[in-house]
Order: C-alpha cells, then sequence, then structure tokens
C-alpha cells in the first residue's frame, strides 16, 4: 500500500496526530504554567520549584531515545498509547503529593510518559504521508500542541487560580488528565478505523521492503561528516530559550513589575499565541522559499538574538513591551524547533531510523531545556535578572554561530545519493 493511495488514513492521522499533542502539552506544560504558584503556595524557592520540572525534562530527554528505538521496532500506535496513559495517571497524583519530593518523583515518571508521544508519531507521519502531507501535518501538530498551552494559560488564570486562589494549581492537573483521557479514546478508536480501512502496519509499505533491505547503514562517521555536532548544540540552545524563557516568563514578570500570580501567568499567554502565529507563517515560508532548514534555523536566530539583546538593555521600563519581546523570543524558537527537530529527521528516512533520529534530535532539546530551567531559576535567585537575561543573548548568539557552521556540511549530507 503506498502512501498516496491512503487519503482517507492520511487525513484522519492529520487529526489523530494534532489532538494527542494537545494532549501531550496540557499534561506536560501545566507544571510549568502553574510554578509561580506552587512557588507562592509552597513557600519554596524558585530554584526548588524549577528543580522539579527539571528532572522531569532529564527522563523526558532520555525517553525520547528508548522511545525513538521503540517507535522503530514495534507498533508506534501502542507506544503512544502506553505514553497517553502513564501520563493520565501521573497528572491525576500530582495534587496529591505531600511534597515537593514526591512532585518530582511524580513528574519525573512523567516526564519519562511523555517521552514515549513524539518520535513514535513521526515515524506513523513518515509511514503513511508524503512529504508535503508531513510538513503540513508537522506544523499542525505543533499548532496544536502550543493551543495546548493557550489553554492552560486562560484556563489557570482565569477560572483555576482566580476562583480557588494559590491552591487552584491543583485543578489544573486534574482537567489535563480528564481532557487527556478522552484524547487516549479518540486514539483508540482511531486506530481501530484505521485497522478496519487496511491501513494498519508495523513495517514499511510491501513495495519498498527490497529497498528497505538495501538501505545503507548510517554510521558514526556518517553523522559526523554531516556536521550534526553542531546542529545538536543548536539544538540544545533552541531548547534553552524556547522551554526556559517560556516557563519563567511569569516570575520574570511578577518579580519585576511586582503583579500577582495569576495576571503574570493570564499575561504570559502571549507567547504560546505568537508561537502559533510563528508556525503558521513558518510554515508558509517553508513551503515557498526555505531548501535549506539549517540556513533557515540560523537565520531565525539572527531574530532572536536582536530579541534577546534588546530585552537586556530595556527589559525594566515597560511590562508590555519586556513580555512582548519575549513572546518574540519564544515565537522564534518554535520556528527553530520545526526546522530543527521536524525536517531534520526525516533525512535520515533513506537510513531506515527515523524514529530513532528523531529521538535523538528531541532529547537534545530538553537537555537545554532542563539546564534552563534550573539554572534560569538559580541565575535569578543569586544575581538577579539582569544575569538570566544576559545569558539569553549568550545562548541566542552561540545557537547562530552554530547553525551556520553546520551548513555546508549538512548539505552535502542531505543531498548525498546513497
Amino acid at each position: 500500500m503506498s502512501k498516496k493511495s491512503t487519503d482517507p488514513i492520511v487525513r484522519l492521522l492529520a487529526i489523530l496526530c494534532p489532538v494527542v499533542y494537545f494532549a501531550s502539552y496540557l499534561t506536560r506544560k501545566n507544571y510549568g504554567i502553574v510554578m509561580e504558584a506552587v512557588i507562592a503556595s509552597e513557600g519554596v524557592t524558585n530554584a526548588q520549584a524549577g528543580l522539579v520540572e527539571t528532572l522531569a525534562l532529564i527522563s523526558y530527554g532520555a525517553g525520547q531515545i528508548i522511545s525513538g528505538v521503540l517507535g522503530d521496532k514495534f507498533k508506534p500506535q501502542n507506544v503512544i498509547l502506553c505514553g497517553l496513559s502513564a501520563t493520565t495517571v501521573c497528572n491525576l497524583l500530582m495534587p496529591f503529593a505531600p511534597d515537593m519530593t514526591f512532585r518530582a518523583v511524580i513528574w519525573f515518571i512523567n516526564g519519562f510518559a511523555q517521552s514515549m508521544l513524539w518520535p513514535p508519531m513521526v515515524r506513523i507521519m513518515a509511514m503513511y504521508m508524503d512529504k508535503q502531507s508531513y510538513d503540513d501535518t508537522c506544523v499542525n501538530t505543533n499548532i496544536f500542541g502550543i493551543s495546548g498551552t493557550i489553554f492552560l494559560y486562560l484556563t489557570s488564570s482565569l477560572v483555576w487560580l482566580k476562583f480557588f486562589g494559590e491552591t487552584g494549581w491543583k485543578y489544573t492537573f486534574f482537567s489535563s488528565a480528564l481532557i487527556c483521557l478522552a484524547i487516549l479514546i479518540l486514539w483508540l478508536l482511531g486506530f481501530r478505523s484505521i485497522r478496519k480501512r487496511g491501513g494498519e502496519r508495523t513495517k514499511v509499505p510491501v513495495e519498498n521492503t527490497q529497498q528497505t533491505a538495501d538501505k545503507p547503514k548510517l554510521t558514526v562517521g556518517r553523522v559526523m561528516a554531516a556536521g550534526f555536532p553542531f546542529i545538536a548544540l543548536a539544538i540544545i540552545m533552541q531548547g534553552m530559550l524556547r522551554d526556559g524563557v517560556t516557563d519563567w516568563v511569569p516570575t520574570f514578570i511578577r518579580n519585576t513589575f511586582h503583579i500577582a500570580s495569576e495576571h503574570s501567568i493570564l499575561m504570559a499567554v502571549i507567547l504560546p499565541v505568537i508561537g502559533v502565529v510563528s508556525l503558521k507563517v513558518i510554515g508558509i515560508i517553508n513551503r515557498k522559499f526555505v531548501k535549506d532548514e539549517v540556513r533557515g534555523a540560523g537565520f531565525t536566530f539572527i531574530i532572536s538574538l536582536v530579541c534577546c539583546a534588546f530585552l537586556a538593555l530595556f527589559y525594566q521600563k515597560n511590562q508590555w513591551v519586556t513580555l512582548g519581546v519575549s513572546a518574540l523570543v519564544v515565537g522564534t524558537m518554535h520556528a527553530i524547533n520545526f526546522f530543527l527537530i521536524c525536517v531534520v529527521p526525516l533525512r535520515f528516512e533513506k537510513y531506515g531510523v527515523v524514529a530513532t533520529m528523531s529521538g535523538v534530535i528531541n532529547s537534545l532539546t530538553y537537555v537545554g531545556s532542563a539546564a534552563a530551567l534550573y539554572g534560569f531559576g538559580a541565575l535569578s535567585d543569586k544575581w538577579g535578572w539582569n544575569a538570566c537575561v544576559a545569558s539569553w543573548v549568550v545562548i541566542a548568539a552561540l545557537g547562530l554561530a552554530l547553525c551556520f557552521i553546520a551548513v555546508k556540511p549538512w548539505k552535502k549530507f542531505r543531498d548525498a545519493d546513497v
């Protein structure tokens, strides 16, 4: 069965994958969004609260590699099902944890559960979709994920924290778990429909079996010659800015301008909104103009560097300007995420390791995220937000340099006829 002959299945997956990613963001980003309320209600430091998220990001990053291998060897839809089930349970347990130690353990497990979603999903999309459908679905999937973040910002600030006070953050976890459970059921029903259409497969299409057997092996030498180490470091820089800025902006705004937790969380909804706009714009630009994803990421880092430099100089002047420029930084990181996390793994399809490389690549994002979640909290505690924002400038500059160093070797690897 060819990829192009399964149009009804492709259309169904174009719905299921984004919806699952919506659930993923609901059950993964919720702690970061209500972290300021947790700090206020539990009386812990920024670094202590950030450590919970950091541990989750470590397990999420490491789990990406494991789930990538699993997604290549087993039915990827079942790997996703296990991840959705485990994250639902973790979110239900989180409000009942008696202290930050228990929360750290639960959220560490949740990080691994979340890692079971993206790499198998990349394999599913690569199995069933042509390049255009893959790119479009990747963009929509990431938009749905960010939309989950918007939903969290709005419900946390306008409903749970507003009506239940600082302990209202607990209801954010309950509501996330219930929605995830509903989407888990939808995933089961969706793949039952795919089976009935004769579209379920755990290996490559029949007509490509011989081609797969003849595929060249991906060696360490090929990876190194492709400039991948530089891309890997750029991905880490992207993760530091994307998740570090996103998760710390509510606290950053509250500490700088002395406003209430629910107000700082509500204001921060602009970050994912700009992220959605960025992905829509980058989807159009990629389709029409971008020929090289690494070069595209490099040019996007230039924009982020300018924004970070502006923040370092003027962030104390006005809360809305600070918030808007912070949102632009996050928006550029979502665009870079599309280039380096969504497009780069597809280049490994000729080696038959799409899910594995997707897991490796995505894990690198969360190496950066984990470092940023704890590091930015510790920087702000010890030296204040001036030092923290200055570090954003350095990170953006490093990402820019790494991408442009990798352009030539990556082009040679991407265009090689192997």
